[in-house]
Parts: C-alpha cells; sequence; structure tokens
C-alpha cells in the first residue's frame, strides 16, 4: 500500500498545577541578569505536546495518527550556558522543523526505510540548530509514533501485530549491519504483554512518611511514599540519586526502612547525570554495598549515574567494568543517538532504558541488540522508564510500546504529581473509563490510573492503532497549536520576571 501525508499539527494540552514539588537530580542554574530576564518556564513545563497526523491511502482512505510526550527541555538539555526560556523556544523550532523535513517528502510505501532517512535529517537538522542529539531523538520519536499510528491504523492492526506480521517494513541491518538477517517478529514475544508491575519513583523532595509532611495537600490521595505503599500495594522502586553519597546514603537508608521489604521486593537508582567523578561514583557504589547490605541486595541497575558524555568516553571502559561487576549499569540520556547503546555496551554498560520519547523504533533496535548480545552469552536488558507520561495519548502508547517489548516492569507514576485525569474534559474521562475499565477507576470525583497490588492491567489497549482506540482520541478542539502557546505562555516582550 501507498501512503501521504497530508498533514502534521503540532498541539499542546496544559496541564493543572502539580500537586507538589518534584526534583529529578541536580538541578542547574544559569546566571544573569534575573531583574531583567523573562519570566522562565519550569523545568517540566505544566503541559504536554500531542502531535495529529493525517495520512491518505492508495485506495482513498483518510485516517487520523497521534502521539504524545511532555516536552521536558530541561531532562533532554542540561547545558548551563543558557535559560530555560532559550531552550523551550529551541526544542519547539526543532519539533517544527521535524514536521516541515515529514511534509516535504510526504509519500512513502514502506515506513520503517522512510522514517529512517527522515530520522537522520531530522539528526543533522538538531545539530545545524545546536542541539543536543537527545534533543533530536525527541523531535523525531514525536513524529514517528504518530506516523506509525496511522499506518497501523491503515493496516487494521494493533502496533503489536503490525511489528509481529513485519508490516512496517522494520529491517535492523539498515541501521546495525551485524544484524542482517534478523527479523524482529522472531524475537518479541508470541503474544502482547498486557500486566505490568509498577515501579513508583521516588524523586528527592518526595516525602517518605506522614511526619515529613509540613501540611497535606488532602486532596484525597497519597500524599507520602508510605502511604502510595500502602494502597497501591508496590513492590518497585524508583530512587533518584543526587551524587551527594551522604545524603544518597543516609536517604536510601531510610526508605528501606519504611517500604514494606518482601523477596519480591526491587529498587532501581536513577541518577540522571549527577556524578562527573568515576572515581566518586564507583566510592558512592563500594559504600552503599558495605553500608546497606540488605537494600544493596535488593537494587536491579543503576541508572545513568554519569554525565551523558562521560558515559560514552571509551577511557572509563576498566572504571565502568570494575562497577558493573557490582551492579548493572544503564544508559538513559546519554541514548541520543540510534548507536548509543551499542557504544555503551561495549564499554560495560548493560542495557539501555525504553522510553517512546526517545523513539520506538530505536527501542526495537535496541531490543535486537540485547537479543544478539545475550546468544552471543553477554547479558542485555532494556528497562522502561518515563516519569512523565500523562493520560491519554502518552501514557497508552507507553504502555502499548511495553506490550511489543516483553517488558514486565515500568516507572509510571507521572500520575503521582498531577490529581490523575484532572486534565482532561469531563467527555474524555468518561470516554476513557468506558474503554479502558482494567487501566482506569473513579476515585471520589476524579479518575485515576488503576493500580493492584503494584500492578497495572492494560488488556484493552490492543487497540487498532498505536495503543490509543479512534474513539478516545483527545478532543482536537480542545487543544492549541504548539506555536500559539508558546507566544502565548511566554511572550517575547514578556515582562521582567
Amino acid at each position: 500500500m501507498k501512503y501521504r501525508i497530508e498533514a502534521i499539527d503540532l498541539l499542546i494540552r496544559s496541564l493543572p498545577a502539580d500537586r507538589f514539588d518534584f526534583a529529578i537530580g541536580k538541578q542547574a542554574a544559569v546566571e544573569g541578569d534575573e531583574k531583567n530576564a523573562p519570566r522562565q518556564p519550569p523545568r517540566r513545563p505544566s503541559a504536554f505536546g500531542v502531535c495529529r497526523l493525517t495520512l491518505k491511502t492508495d485506495d482513498g482512505r483518510t485516517l487520523v495518527g497521534c502521539s504524545g510526550d511532555r516536552p521536558s527541555y530541561g531532562w533532554l538539555d542540561k547545558r548551563t550556558d543558557r535559560d530555560s526560556l532559550t531552550k523551550l523556544r529551541a526544542l519547539i523550532a526543532l519539533m517544527h522543523s521535524a514536521r516541515d523535513i515529514w511534509l516535504a517528502k510526504p509519500e512513502f510505501d514502506s515506513l520503517f526505510p522512510h522514517w529512517l532517512a527522515r530520522h537522520r535529517e531530522i539528526e543533522t537538522a538538531g545539530a545545524e540548530q545546536g542541539h543536543e542529539p537527545l534533543s533530536s531523538a525527541f523531535a523525531s520519536a514525536f513524529i514517528e509514533r504518530a506516523v506509525t499510528d496511522a499506518v497501523c491504523r491503515a493496516e487494521d492492526l494493533s502496533i503489536f501485530e503490525a511489528v509481529k506480521q513485519d508490516r512496517l517494513g522494520i529491517d535492523p541491518s539498515l541501521v546495525h549491519a551485524e544484524l542482517k538477517g534478523v527479523r524482529l517478529s522472531d524475537w518479541i514475544p508470541a503474544r502482547p504483554r498486557t500486566l505490568f508491575f509498577i515501579r513508583h519513583t521516588v524523586g528527592l523532595a518526595d516525602p517518605l512518611t506522614p511526619a515529613d509532611l509540613a501540611e497535606r495537600v488532602n486532596d484525597g490521595e497519597p500524599e507520602t511514599l508510605t502511604e502510595y505503599a500502602a494502597r497501591d500495594g508496590l513492590h518497585y522502586y524508583k530512587i533518584k540519586i543526587s551524587g551527594d553519597a551522604d545524603w544518597d546514603i543516609e536517604r536510601l537508608s531510610r526508605i528501606w526502612e519504611v517500604i514494606p521489604i518482601s523477596s519480591n521486593t526491587a529498587l532501581t537508582l536513577d541518577g540522571n547525570e549527577a556524578y562527573t567523578s568515576l572515581s566518586k561514583f564507583n566510592a558512592f557504589v563500594s559504600r552503599l554495598e558495605y553500608e546497606a547490605p540488605g537494600l544493596f541486595q535488593h537494587i536491579r541497575f543503576i541508572e545513568q549515574p554519569l554525565t551523558r558524555a562521560l558515559t560514552l568516553d571509551p577511557n572509563t571502559k576498566r572504571w565502568i567494568g570494575r562497577i558493573s561487576k557490582r551492579k548493572p549499569l544503564i544508559i538513559d540520556e546519554a541514548d541520543g543517538t540510534l548507536d548509543s547503546f551499542k557504544r555503551a555496551h561495549e564499554i560495560g554498560y548493560s542495557g539501555t532504558s525504553h522510553k517512546n520519547c526517545k523513539g520506538f523504533f530505536k527501542s526495537l533496535l535496541n531490543l535486537a541488540l540485547c537479543k544478539k548480545y545475550a546468544n552471543e552469552g553477554e547479558w542485555a536488558f532494556l528497562s522502561g522508564e518515563d516519569l512523565s507520561n500523562m493520560p491519554i495519548v502518552p501514557l497508552q502508547q507507553d504502555f502499548a510500546a511495553l506490550g511489543v517489548l516483553g517488558l514486565r516492569d515500568c516507572e509510571r507514576n507521572g500520575h503521582h504529581y498531577g490529581l490523575g485525569l484532572s486534565h482532561l474534559s469531563e467527555a474524555e474521562k468518561e470516554t476513557l473509563l468506558d474503554k479502558h475499565r482494567d487501566l482506569y477507576e473513579r476515585r471520589g470525583d476524579e479518575i485515576f490510573l488503576r493500580i493492584a497490588d503494584g500492578k497495572v492491567d492494560c488488556s484493552s489497549l490492543q487497540v487498532t492503532g498505536f495503543g490509543v482506540d479512534a474513539s478516545t482520541m483527545p478532543q482536537w478542539e480542545s487543544l492549541t497549536p504548539m506555536q500559539t502557546w508558546l507566544d502565548e505562555e511566554y511572550p517575547a516582550t514578556a515582562s521582567p520576571a
């Protein structure tokens, strides 16, 4: 079948204020004249982007595909030589460049090779505009999922069926020559995984017990780690570390004291590039193993402890080999290009994170690399991450992707910082609850992600398209064009903060 992209609309949905503050790691500040500086957006904008892509088939049908992501420029680009507003504007400009690149060559008959050529062009555009590779990956992935969704609808297939039946033209050897002859359909599950353990994120500022609260939000939802652990039956936790070994070890020890412990309890640590010194990171791991041996045994892996530049430095191989013998290390922010995981694995990293915002096709390629390494006797794995997924589109598409990849657990509590589906219209909420009673539930006056015994059931997401049923797409008229939102929210002539 031949396809033609008719339109790509970049839209945005505003979010209510977070329930409470969130901190993921070291916070970078930009020096400057604060008196005359324009108002700066928060590190995690109170909004997420949605892409609406219109696709026409050669038999005359018109389909709409969608995708969504939070434009978390502060995570994508941690350079300190530019302020937040400059980063946000630059990211949105790059997303529009990605749209224009796709629209410049709108016709294709096999999605994957056509995507790969567009992805390379977006990488080039990002480099020319001074972006980090991770930002280019984000801009590319934003369009990638929308066109994939539309193609799945045109073929009347779910995303799992489309990959399993080789209907997207995915040839891993086009990116990694050593994967010549590999068929992804042979390496994904026989059936999509639909039940996932939730790894509850514990941010640096998150209260652990009620005694840590100065005052309560009192919105009926848990507000502390112990309350969430009890209500949701949590087994898995993702804990942010700051790079200050003394502070981190004390906080980790306290977390270990207050959470329910069983043979199923599993922890992961996330550094978010907190460490700039290999020797200091090595010392932290050694101290943690010695001072908190029980906790240490339950840590599955440590995510992105070092800066992205240091992560991919081949000169770190001896250090990484030494540390990874005690705990597996994976990359996240360093995974900016299609070959980042391969380069990191050669240095000694065991895995990389799956995030739709870094690219679903990239995760499929990384899964193929993991299978290849495993067949050669080297352990390698993907992890499911991404705090910022919110319903409708980002959350559901990520669960659908996890089902294809076969991952059994994932970081999933952006809902923890927002009040359920309060950012959606009443009509959208009711439709979601009607179509996805396994995924969502009503509590009081609001609708929330449904977690039982630490797990989420996503069986209802096996629909035509990429995890979003046509009847549950966003109400497009309630969204704002992305550039309009930016100009109105942060006008160029903004008054001093």
